[in-house]
């Protein structure tokens, strides 16, 4: 991702960096910045941006993640920023495609003429609209604290899995370690699928 802001800006690599994770913190996606300010083009970046062939090598089979969303109450969603060749071809990898009744990827989250992935609220309130049940009758997990804020903020339960691999691997990176408290957004803060099975039913069932 940052190769193709460094090329499409012609900037180096350091200051590409440095608009790559400006425009994440700020939008929540770095697509939505360089749309915006640059006129990139959706499809151009999201077919450059995510590995294709060579993704096998970056992605491991984690044993019994299949059991244990197996054993997470109700209807599972994926709500995903990532493209659906992508998101498909990592489910597929791991073995849980078919663990969830629907999959949304950023190319689905059109609203209005534009764009709206995570953590806007537009698209969370037409998945509440589409999947038919109140916002107190869904729990939202994520490890983005603009997307649980959103959630939270429009009703929506919310999970955190705050030392995730992602999690960990961008406060790594910005050089600032992760905080344990739980902030007033998230109902429930675990640090492992295992976790949010194990203490699921501390979330209301409304």
């Amino acid at each position: 991702m940052t190769r193709y802001v460094a090329d499409h800006l012609r900037l180096p690599d350091d200051q590409a960096s440095a608009v790559r994770q400006h425009y994440w913190q700020r939008y929540g996606a770095t697509l939505l910045g360089l749309v915006r300010h640059h006129g990139v083009d959706p499809g151009d970046f999201l077919s450059k941006t995510h590995p294709g062939p060579e993704l096998p090598e970056f992605v491991r089979r984690v044993q019994g993640e299949r059991r244990r969303l197996e054993q997470l109450r109700g209807e599972r969603w994926l709500l995903t920023n990532a493209p659906q060749h992508y998101a498909c071809h990592v489910l597929e990898l791991i073995g849980l495609k078919h663990m969830f009744a629907r999959i949304i990827t950023i190319e689905t989250m059109r609203l209005c003429g534009r764009l709206c992935p995570k953590p806007s609220a537009l698209i969370m309130r037409h998945v509440i609209k589409c999947s038919g049940r109140a916002p107190s009758q869904i729990i939202f997990v994520d490890d983005h604290s603009e997307n649980l804020r959103t959630a939270h903020r429009i009703g929506i339960q919310t999970a955190r899995i705050w030392a995730s691999p992602t999690a960990s691997a961008r406060a790594r990176h910005s050089g600032r370690p992760l905080s344990i408290r739980r902030p007033s957004y998230v109902q429930l803060q675990v640090n492992s699928l295992a976790l949010l099975v194990r203490h699921q039913h501390r979330l209301s069932r409304k």
